[in-house]
């Protein structure tokens, strides 16, 4: 039967037409075996693709937001440092002692001398509580200024509502009497 079908062929089907059938064979079986063997796994293989880059866009994207996180939270540090100063948030009578502690340190450090702190009553203002200290010091006019500049750093949100600067005996020497207020907001511990 082999043998009479490729006789039949030869005898009666002319060889252009023989390659084209042949050609058209191939490409109908190539064509039927990617349909039925190799379109899935194409398939599968492009959405892993697709996946994987999706993946390593949002890899990128969350270390961006772990970088822009991080650098608001050290903006948020800074600004709650420059609001509140190095001090921790305490009740008012372990308040009092921190700041005259404070005072008494950034004194010895700028070399002036700490006569008197009193503490003044505690207002409370809109939001917030007012923590008045009355103080007393003396050293030379530049000592004075650089001590003051501590003492904003360190302590955060102050005002000074009244002070008088006089000269002492000595030429170097000023005498200064101010009020420096403290502020704390009213859900701080006071």
């Amino acid at each position: 039967m082999k043998t009479s079908l490729v006789n039949y062929l030869q005898k009666n089907v002319q060889p252009q037409m023989l390659v084209f059938l042949l050609v058209s064979l191939l490409i109908l079986t190539m064509a039927a075996g990617y349909l039925y063997v190799l379109k899935k796994p194409f398939a599968d293989f492009r959405q892993s693709q697709q996946t994987l880059e999706l993946l390593k866009n949002e890899l990128q994207t969350e270390l961006a937001f772990s970088a822009i996180i991080a650098s608001t939270q050290q903006n948020i540090n800074q600004l709650d440092k420059k609001l509140n100063g190095s001090s921790p948030l305490l009740p008012v009578n372990q308040l009092i002692a921190f700041v005259i502690g404070e005072l008494d340190y950034i004194a010895k450090k700028h070399q002036i001398k700490l006569i008197s702190v009193k503490p003044e009553a505690i207002e409370n203002k809109l939001f917030f509580h007012e923590l008045p200290f009355a103080i007393e010091i003396s050293g030379s006019y530049l000592n004075l200024y650089e001590w003051l500049d501590d003492v904003e750093k360190n302590l955060g949100a102050i005002a000074i509502n009244r002070f008088i600067i006089n000269a002492t005996n000595t030429s170097s020497e000023r005498h200064m009497e101010l009020t420096l207020v403290s502020y704390r907001f009213e859900g701080e511990k006071t």
